[in-house]
């Protein structure tokens, strides 16, 4: 089976607020929106949004076994290996 697919919307407008949901553990700090996913292999893809004042170096460092992008697009995210800020990626 293939993953699910969500239409377009603009997730950083004010009115669309109500689509992000806590990460569980991260209540508080992040916030998700699923954009896809596969029922049968549990493979997704979502956006991660780190609140203001978010710092997760207290979780340590995290390795995948998938590929992860990191894009900022305002501020900083305090990182154990790397401090990620604006106009760098990881």
């Amino acid at each position: 089976m293939s993953k699910s697919t969500t239409t377009y919307w603009n997730s950083l407008v004010p009115d669309q607020r109500t689509r992000w949901t806590p990460i569980k553990e991260l209540e508080g700090m992040a916030e998700e929106i699923t954009l896809s996913i596969d029922p049968v292999t549990g493979e997704y893809t979502r956006l991660t949004r780190f609140l203001p004042g978010a710092d997760t170096s207290a979780f340590g460092g995290k390795t995948h076994a998938y590929p992860e992008e990191v894009f900022i697009v305002s501020g900083r995210l305090p990182c154990p290996s790397v401090s990620v800020g604006l106009a760098m990626f990881a």
